[in-house]
């Protein structure tokens, strides 16, 4: 079982919070830019902020509800399977939104 001292969560809270509202703030702000690689770029970042507030998730989750261990679990399985469902979801319209603009660009 991990121990996290209670600093290190609150470090953990600060740049989770921080990176999922610059990521948001990003993604809303040239939502209709048809550069590939900052669309990829505002991407990545967002994957990363979610993995990010995940990892505080598991780090509260060991600090504070050591009581309950089948809420953790759920909480972990809830969390990691939405998490996952976004990342895939955004993987497969970057592949297909590339795909077509592959198409395109080539002329076929």
């Amino acid at each position: 079982m991990w121990i996290y001292p209670g600093i290190l969560i609150y470090g953990i809270a600060f740049y989770s919070f921080y990176s999922i509202i610059l990521a948001i703030y990003n993604l809303v702000k040239n939502i209709n830019s048809e550069r590939p690689m900052y669309r990829a770029a505002r991407i990545a970042s967002f994957t990363s902020a979610l993995v990010s507030m995940f990892s505080l998730e598991i780090a509260m989750m060991a600090r504070f509800g050591k009581d309950n261990i089948e809420l953790r679990q759920n909480m972990t399985i809830w969390t990691g399977s939405t998490v996952f469902i976004i990342v895939t979801y955004m993987a497969i319209t970057m592949i297909v939104k590339g795909k077509e603009k592959e198409k395109r660009f080539i002329g076929f």
